[in-house]
């Protein structure tokens, strides 16, 4: 691997990954895109543990967590871990978010991955916001003041080292 000169730190591979979606009818395929040269190849051993589409994903400098979404029928809490070392994807009970729900945002930092919003099985608008630490490979609903102002759902995230951001979204019921 190559190092940094200024500072000795490992210097990340430029790819990206894409999960689930559906194509159509759910699907658990994994992409991997090549930024260098804009290539873009399914990852068989990567493939979600549970095909399905309206779920989210962020993820560090070593994993990607994707949590959430249906199947086509139901929806799921359940967390998938993809460790990019070795392009494989797990499915890790213990990260599932606090409720099922579909429609959600995600964005994280070095330590943290943070999913918000999103709809449940009650077809009700969530503001809920859920933390997984990379660390343990846990999930915890935040307390409220960690809330989404209003409940909502295909709902969009951005953020950088020390803050996310979650807007728009469609507002049809309130939790």
């Amino acid at each position: 691997p190559a190092n940094r000169y200024i500072d000795g730190a490992l210097v990340s591979p430029k790819l990206g990954y894409f999960g689930g979606g559906s194509a159509p009818g759910a699907t658990a395929q994994m992409d991997k895109v090549n930024f260098a040269d804009d290539t873009t190849a399914a990852v068989p051993g990567a493939n979600l543990s549970l095909a399905r589409y309206e779920l989210a994903a962020t993820g560090n400098a070593d994993a990607g967590y994707f949590g959430g979404g249906q199947p086509g029928s139901g929806y799921h809490s359940r967390m998938d871990k993809l460790t990019y070392a070795s392009d494989t994807t797990v499915y890790i009970p213990g990260a599932n978010l606090s409720e099922a729900r579909i429609g959600l945002a995600a964005v994280g930092n070095a330590t943290d991955g943070y999913f918000g919003g999103g709809r449940n099985p009650s077809d009700v608008d969530v503001a809920t916001m859920d933390k997984v630490s990379y660390s343990s490979d846990t999930t915890e609903a935040l307390p409220s003041s960690g809330f989404i102002s209003v409940g909502r759902y295909f709902i969009s995230a951005t953020g950088n080292s020390t803050a996310g951001y979650f807007g728009g979204g469609v507002v049809v019921s309130t939790m």
